[in-house]
């Protein structure tokens, strides 16, 4: 006998069941592709490289024996030559109480400052010095001198009588002028320069090193009458006519100052001050070559000193104008180069690198993006950097596929 199974229907989906997926599906597809096409776009990445010269150390004409410095205003000490051990200023030393002067009886260009009137003590002064052959300027009793023909004293004719009288004048005396001194030395930082007996710096008991006097010298550089009064040749006193600058090298490599010295402990020393133009910048120059076997060698050692120093300056052009310095490149593909909106040059001294920092806004994908600055010791410039053409945007097809 035959058993028959019943038949079990199986409802087979319509065309409308099979519309729904597809539309479920596609709506799914469709909203996942909008948030992806939507998402933000990625941050670009920038790359920016300027190629400097290296660092290297001049070749300085240099004394052949003592000791020796140079520096340049803002750079400071630049190099030394020999041991840098104290030794006899001799008559540098003046510089140090003109500074001092001015500091206690500030003058301006134009001004002649108080007068002062010699007396019995320093006509006395002015004997002791006569008679032991130093430097002078002659002096009577009752005759006159303003301050700014005393500093001219110091620094042309290197007069030791008017050193010792303009201590006493301004500070009251030798002792009150030592104090005084040492004070303003420690406060600029001069701490191997010692104040002697004597203002005039004759005894030999004040001494110095070529870095600390170098470092004198772009100080007083920074003072306009004393910078007037050592470029003079000569000047006109009252009593002892027309008196001469020992600094017979005025005028050569851009020396334009400042104060020599020479006695039985440093027979040959020069405390100079020089302007170099390096490119379109004035470069402030001070040296000093100290215990030279003469006056006259510390002098012409010191025309070298400065000649070779300027060969030490150099400008470096770091971008021009146009140049293109890096790039912005973006996650589809897209890149566009980044120049320099302007030049960028700068004057260094070739012993110091050149330092090259940029910034750029990656969120900007048009026109200036950023900034680029170059350094240099004291020397600084900078330009801005902008895209070279817009940052071309992604297509369609990235943005709604991309992962």
């Amino acid at each position: 006998m035959h058993v028959i199974e019943p038949t079990v229907y199986q409802p087979q989906p319509s065309h409308r069941s099979w519309g729904l997926y597809i539309a479920v599906v596609a709506t799914v597809v469709l909203a996942l592709g909008a948030v992806n096409y939507l998402r933000p776009l990625p941050t670009a990445t920038a790359s920016v490289l300027v190629h400097t010269p290296a660092a290297s150390k001049p070749a300085l004409s240099w004394p052949t024996g003592g000791q020796a410095a140079i520096a340049a205003a803002g750079y400071g000490i630049l190099d030394t030559s020999g041991t840098q051990t104290p030794l006899a200023t001799a008559s540098i030393a003046k510089v140090i109480l003109a500074l001092c002067v001015l500091q206690k009886e500030p003058l301006v260009l134009g001004q002649s400052g108080p007068s002062y009137t010699i007396n019995a003590s320093d006509v006395a002064i002015y004997q002791n010095y006569a008679d032991q052959n130093g430097s002078l300027l002659p002096v009577v009793a009752s005759e006159q001198l303003n301050e700014y023909q005393t500093l001219q004293a110091l620094l042309l004719p290197s007069a030791n009588n008017i050193a010792d009288s303009l201590a006493a004048w301004v500070f009251g005396g030798q002792a009150a002028y030592s104090t005084y001194a040492t004070t303003w030395l420690q406060q600029n930082g001069l701490n191997d320069t010692h104040i002697g007996s004597d203002a005039s710096g004759f005894d030999g008991n004040t001494v110095s090193t070529a870095s600390d006097l170098t470092r004198l010298g772009l100080l007083a550089a920074q003072n306009p009458v004393l910078v007037q009064i050592a470029g003079q040749s000569s000047a006109d006193m009252p009593i002892a006519g027309t008196v001469t600058n020992y600094d017979t090298v005025l005028g050569q490599s851009g020396i334009d100052g400042l104060k020599t010295g020479n006695n039985t402990a440093d027979p040959g020393a020069f405390l100079f001050t020089a302007t170099k133009q390096v490119g379109d910048t004035n470069i402030r120059l001070s040296g000093t070559v100290m215990e030279a076997p003469d006056l006259n060698t510390a002098l012409r050692e010191s025309v070298q000193l400065a000649a070779s120093a300027e060969q030490g300056f150099e400008q470096v052009n770091v971008v021009q104008a146009g140049q293109t310095v890096g790039s912005l490149r973006a996650k589809w593909g897209a890149s566009v180069p980044i120049t320099a909106s302007s030049s960028v040059h700068l004057v260094r001294w070739k012993a110091t690198p050149v330092t090259v920092k940029s910034s750029v806004n990656t969120s900007l994908h048009i026109g200036t993006i950023g900034a680029l600055k170059a350094a240099a010791g004291p020397n600084s410039t900078k330009t801005s950097l902008k895209l070279a053409h817009p940052l071309h945007g992604p297509s369609f097809w990235w943005r709604l596929t991309r992962h």
